[in-house]
């Protein structure tokens, strides 16, 4: 199983996400792209929503839940009244591709 298997399987789910001054906040894993894959790399984005007056900003973030225990970089990309939106951007080697 790849990391993205692992994100696509957790979409839906919280996570906890902690800053790089240990502040702690949750949020949630709304959506995974799809897996575009060229040229030997795979590319894809996860969409996550935080509380509305979350104060994230673009950072990396040691998100963890339902299995997963990683450093993320969190790029703030939107906030409306019921939400703070969030993108994470993933180009990696393609293993199928090796």
């Amino acid at each position: 199983m790849t990391a993205y298997d692992d994100w696509a399987a957790a979409a839906g789910q919280s996570f906890d996400a902690v800053s790089q001054d240990g502040e702690r906040r949750r949020v949630r894993l709304d959506s995974v792209s799809p897996a575009q894959r060229a040229n030997g790399w795979l590319g894809y984005t996860l969409q996550f929503t935080a509380a509305p007056d979350s104060t994230l900003q673009q950072e990396t973030y040691e998100l963890s839940g339902v299995g997963i225990a990683e450093a993320v970089f969190l790029v703030p990309t939107g906030r409306t009244a019921d939400a703070l939106t969030l993108e994470a951007v993933f180009m990696v080697v393609d293993e199928e591709e090796r």
